[in-house]
Parts: C-alpha cells; structure tokens; sequence
C-alpha cells in the first residue's frame, strides 16, 4: 500500500501534567522520553523521539496533531492541497522544528479545534525502546502511532472537518458509524491513510457544544495480553474507566477505555483489522462494538447482589 502520510504526534496541555504524566506512565504504561528543549514532557512508543508531548497549561486538552509525510513529493502535495481549500500552511519556525524534533513543518489550524503540523524526518530517540509492561512493543511500523478521535458540535463543523481531512489531508475514508441516541443521532467518520484503520476520526456530537476537543487517543499493542495487563493496572491504580473490555465492530479493536487526569481518555488495544488496497467496504455502521465496552455503571446495580461464601463450620 503506498504511504502518504501517517499520524506522528499529540501535543497535550495540562494544569496538572504531573498527574497526567504518572497516568501515562504508571497506567497506559508509555515510555518516557527526554525533555524537549523548552522542557516539555514526552513520551514514547517506538524508536522515534517523542509521540506524546505533553506541557503545562489551562486547556486540559489536546492543541496539536501531527503527520508526518512520507516523502518530499508526499509534504509537498499536503501543503498544495491545503491550499487549494483556501488554507494558508505556516512553515514552522527553527525554535518549533527543534521543540517537535522534525527536520522541516507546516502548520495550519484544523476546523476541529487543533492545530494541524505536518512534518519531514522526526528524529529517532537516542536509545532503543525498551518497555517492562510491553515487551512485544506497540504496532506503529509504516503506521504511525495509534489514532486520535476528536469531537465536533453541529454539522457545519463536522462537514469542514471531513473536508480538511479528505481533500487536504488527503486522507482516505474507512467507514461511518451513525447511530441514534434517542431523539439526537451519533455520527462519526473514520480516516485512514496507511494499513491501520483509521488514524482520525472525526464524531458529530449530540451536544449545543464540546467542551473538550480531544475524545481519546489509541495506542495498539502487539497482543490481548498485553491489553488485558493494562486493564488490571488500571483496576488496581483506581483509575475510573469509560469503558470496559470490549470489541469494536468496525475496526475488530479488543479494547478498553480509561480516563485521564484531564478528561480525555486512552484506548488501549490490539487486534486492529487492517486496511487494504482498493478498500471497498466503505459502510454505515449502527453499533460502536459487537460486545462489550459498557461503562461500568451498567454493572453496578449487581454490586452487593452477591458475597464471598461463609466457610461451613
């Protein structure tokens, strides 16, 4: 399949990147890396120097995405298309190339609420990837590193941001999913633009506002195993859970869903379908999994109905 581009990085702001970062860590179980030259906390998941950044700040939220382009040809088509939607790509100055660790960037705002970078050459980290809780390492191999999912009010919003994605970003649609929601409708479109799934996507949500761009990010690991240990660290740090162990219809994700510090959450899963040449399956979906990832309070009428058994006398 010929690569275009492929999700890069996230840049985070938090009032409390302490606590976000123990969450990274301790919880979703990153790697973490060297400061950046500002002093911004990073993270990693691969060889390449930093996919998470993460500085301090009021927005409690995600301000930056990146892609990076596979070759100059593949920048130089992203900047012309861009443009041709009537956007004006800012080349990045050499204080942002330093602190994204990029040889070269564009950067222009997305109609969902981030800035979009779009890069050449992120640096490898100075060491190899090592991590305890992820021996196997998280499948990022001429597919970036996971996926964002980010949240728009109103169908104007929504309808700019599958355009930016589409004809300037030159992502490819997966699928959609519109499911109703009893008076209201949930709509959410998928973007691919290698093998992985989808390395976007953009929900309509049924809501006057979103007060918190970023949904979630994903991280895909080699195996279940591995995300049923990051499940029970979840579990056994407290960490309050969106969603349970469950998997996705679309994409074939065995995932589960915890939440930040800051609000947004992190999937964490394995098992992604992959896409292929001439992909032809472009489909509505009316259901988000084919089982599982119930909040927990669908469960929690059954706490109490049962106790441990009284040893017999």
């Amino acid at each position: 399949m010929k690569i275009d581009i492929e999700s890069a990085y996230i840049v985070l702001e938090s009032r409390n990147p302490a606590a976000v970062n123990n969450y990274l860590g301790d919880v979703v179980g990153l790697m973490p890396g060297e400061p950046t030259p500002a002093g911004a906390f990073t993270w990693r998941v691969d060889g390449t120097a930093q996919r998470v950044v993460l500085t301090q700040g009021a927005a409690n939220d995600a301000t930056c995405i990146g892609f990076e382009a596979a070759s100059r040809a593949a920048f130089d088509g992203v900047v012309s298309r861009l443009r041709k939607l009537g956007l004006d790509p800012v080349p990045g100055t050499d204080v942002q190339n330093r602190e994204r660790r990029v040889a070269e960037m564009v950067r222009v705002p997305a109609p969902w609420g981030v800035v979009v970078e779009v890069v050449l050459g992120l640096e490898n980290a100075s060491v190899p990837f090592a991590s305890a809780v992820y021996p196997k390492g998280f499948v990022t191999q001429n597919q970036g590193f996971g996926h964002f999912v980010f949240g728009v009010a109103g169908a104007d919003v929504y309808d700019a941001s599958r355009k930016f994605a589409l004809e300037g970003l030159g992502l490819k649609l997966s699928d959609y999913l519109r499911m109703p929601m009893g008076p209201v409708e949930l709509n959410v479109s998928f973007f691919h633009c290698n093998a992985r799934h989808h390395s976007l996507a953009i929900a309509q949500i049924p809501a006057p506002e979103v007060a918190q761009k970023l949904h979630h990010i994903n991280f895909e690991v080699q195996q279940v195993a591995d995300v049923g240990a990051a499940y029970e660290r979840a579990l056994a740090t407290g960490t309050p859970l969106a969603n349970m162990l469950g998997q996705h219809e679309n994409d074939g994700m065995v995932s589960f869903y915890s939440i930040s510090p800051d609000g947004w959450q992190v999937e964490v899963g394995a098992t992604g379908r992959q896409i292929t040449d001439n992909w032809d399956d472009v489909r509505e979906y009316q259901r988000i999994s084919i089982w599982g990832h119930q909040p927990p309070a669908v469960f929690a009428h059954m706490q109490g109905l049962t106790s441990p058994a009284t040893p017999a006398a």
